[in-house]
């Protein structure tokens, strides 16, 4: 399954490959330069933080590895460097993805980039200021309480603060990664498994690999982390679809379920919108122009991904005035695409009728797919025994024969394949409605 987008360029794959490239390139550069500048001053830097750190007048601090605290130095200045090339970072990213995102991805991955960046000055400003201090000036009291002779590994008290606020800023994405994706609509009960396995696997990965000598720790952080995003996100994970809701899935003939989505479309304002009484067996989204607008057919596409669609229904049209880039979109996500063309019929009035709902209602159980042709009249009846229709036309022509045909506004017409004229005929004879038969000319 692929999407060709049209904000973007059809482009072989190694063409992205080059220009991913590029950008890691050049990306890898400057967190080089800036890194390098940063170990010019990391020693200063550094002397900083363990003073602020430093729970104890004296001098208690001690180094016990070199080695390490060379180790040290360049995780420091490596990470400054990253840091200081971040905006770089996002906006390589943001422009490297947007072609490829659908819209509700793109405003995903805008928040996702802002509440990550200020989850991390808030994790470094809360950790480095207030949390630590305040743990190490307790643990300095109680040596002092028990009389012991405090002396402090400086390596250790900054791997420590670095563990904790790298563990901070990957939980802190990964709860706004999956709220987030609730916000803008992504995250429900039918995808919440499919957000699961990503967000759970990247976090699981980033706290097990980068935390490895706190053995057990990274566990139990890993498991904490999980559940705390689990809890967070929670509200999103048990909600049903925004647009299917009150509405089921529709099996079909074969035992198939059905995912079906009428789009009502006013075709750039020809065609009148659908009655907000209309029942329907399937959700309605409105849109004002699929023909003329690219991001109302990504928003589309974007439902029919979302929700696993399977048919998408126009109601304006019959869907043929379509861009050949939508319906091959559509097709390669599997979801079929049809239309009732309500301007056909709208085109046989010039006064407007009080039975237009009854009309749509009808249209709408005469679709053969996904129901099947040998149970219309089952659908058809319940309709005409709660109206007060009083004359009904069965056109049975092929859609060339009935152009120019005009209708008044208490008839209702009822379009029907002339193989199932007599059946529903014998059904609706009881219904004292007077019926109008139009048939090809032999």
């Amino acid at each position: 399954m692929s999407l060709q987008l049209e904000h973007d360029r059809q482009s072989p794959v190694q063409e992205h490959l080059n220009e991913l490239t590029a950008r890691v390139t050049l990306l890898l550069f400057f967190t080089t330069l800036t890194t390098l500048g940063w170990l010019t001053q990391i020693d200063a830097v550094l002397d900083t933080l363990l003073r602020h750190l430093n729970p104890c007048n004296e001098g208690c601090l001690n180094l016990y590895d070199p080695a390490r605290w060379s180790a040290i130095r360049w995780m420091a200045a490596a990470i400054l460097g990253f840091v200081t090339t971040l905006p770089l970072l996002l906006q390589q990213s943001w422009s490297f993805a947007r072609p490829g995102l659908l819209p509700s991805e793109r405003r995903w991955m805008k928040y996702l980039f802002i509440a990550g960046v200020l989850s991390m000055l808030l994790a470094i400003t809360s950790t480095i200021g207030v949390l630590f201090p305040m743990i190490f000036e307790t643990g300095h009291r109680t040596h002092e309480s028990m009389l012991l002779d405090a002396r402090y590994d400086a390596v250790h008290m900054l791997s420590i603060v670095i563990a904790v606020i790298w563990t901070e800023i990957i939980v802190a994405c990964g709860i706004f990664a999956m709220m987030l994706a609730g916000i803008v609509g992504m995250l429900n009960e039918e995808s919440a498994d499919w957000w699961r396995l990503r967000v759970y696997g990247i976090v699981l990965l980033l706290l097990l690999a980068s935390l490895p000598e706190f053995g057990g720790l990274a566990v139990l952080l890993s498991i904490l982390a999980t559940g705390s995003i689990e809890l967070s996100s929670r509200k999103w994970l048990r909600a049903s679809p925004p647009i299917f809701q009150g509405k089921k899935s529709i099996m079909d003939a074969e035992g198939g379920i059905r995912n079906v989505l009428m789009v009502d479309c006013a075709c750039d304002g020809a065609a009148l919108p659908l009655p907000q009484q209309l029942k329907a067996p399937f959700p309605v989204f409105s849109a004002h122009s699929l023909c003329g607008s690219a991001s109302e057919r990504e928003r589309v596409l974007e439902i029919a991904l979302q929700h696993r669609l399977t048919d998408l229904i126009i109601s304006g049209c019959s869907s043929e005035p379509l861009p050949n880039s939508f319906k091959s979109n559509c097709h390669s996500i599997g979801c079929s695409l049809r239309g009732i063309d309500v301007l056909k019929t709208q085109s046989h009035r010039t006064l407007p009728s009080p039975f237009a709902q009854i009309e749509l209602e009808l249209k709408i159980a005469c679709l053969q797919d996904p129901w099947p042709s040998s149970t219309i009249h089952e659908r058809i009846l319940p309709l005409l025994e709660d109206s007060n229709i009083e004359e009904l036309i069965i056109d049975t022509r092929k859609p060339s024969d009935s152009w120019g045909m005009q209708i008044r506004p208490e008839q209702v017409l009822l379009e029907l394949d002339k193989s199932l004229l007599d059946k529903v005929q014998q059904h609706i004879t009881h219904l004292g409605i007077n019926t109008i038969v139009l048939e090809s000319i032999q």
